[in-house]
């Protein structure tokens, strides 16, 4: 509604007037700081609630469960995203189900460890967004590249899987990661005000949402 009709069809937020894109930019970031808030609220009590967490641990199968519900409400979340209500609630579970997983992970890892993998998460994206609102290099003509990147990197964790755990391997490959998600927030940052519709908030938020989880998990078994 808050979209005049003019910018409903086959436009992208960079070709929109000013005000259009401060909505566009104010609905990513709030419903990103929605999302974070959720997943650091389920994973802080997953990990400082020894009875929940002993719940939890006890009935693991439920790990399973929300790892299918994080593709499945990933995969609606997309197809709904200009479908409201919709696809607020298709987010919102998508992002009770990632949380869910991400606080069972954070559970094995030292509490210093967690808050200092923390602090560099948000340090490094805050950075990383700001210098990709204002530098004037285009980002996105490394898509290619860093994809290529990622499912190398996804190959490699497949071979690991057959290997004995190696420390050295681990580190690696956490690294790697690290510092391909590191310029997925560039690229992605760029990208949503550049290839996507004013309606997108919702793939834009969880593009982003991703990014961020992924670079956190991975600077947390740097840490550790």
């Amino acid at each position: 509604a808050n979209i005049p009709d003019d910018f409903k069809y086959s436009t992208n937020v960079a070709a929109c007037e000013p005000s259009i894109r401060s909505i566009f930019i104010r609905k990513v970031y709030t419903l990103l700081v929605v999302q974070l808030f959720i997943t650091f609220t389920i994973a802080s009590s997953i990990k400082l609630s020894s009875s929940i967490n002993q719940w939890c641990l006890n009935h693991i199968w439920l790990m399973i469960v929300a790892t299918i519900g994080t593709f499945v409400f990933l995969l609606i979340s997309f197809l709904s995203s200009r479908k409201y209500p919709y696809n607020l609630f298709s987010l919102f579970a998508f992002t009770l189900c990632e949380s869910y997983c991400v606080g069972i992970i954070t559970s094995l890892y030292d509490t210093n460890i967690i808050l200092q993998a923390i602090v560099l998460t948000i340090t490094i994206f805050i950075g990383l967004t700001l210098f990709a609102f204002q530098s004037k290099y285009d980002f996105t003509s490394w898509l290619g590249f860093i994809n290529i990147l990622f499912f190398g990197l996804i190959g490699f964790s497949l071979v690991l899987i057959f290997v004995p755990y190696n420390s050295k391997l681990e580190l690696i490959y956490s690294s790697i990661s690290a510092l391909i998600f590191s310029v997925y927030i560039l690229i992605d940052t760029q990208l949503i005000m550049r290839s996507f519709h004013p309606e997108d908030e919702i793939a834009a938020t969880i593009t982003l949402y991703l990014d961020i989880i992924n670079l956190f998990l991975n600077l947390l078994r740097i840490l550790s």
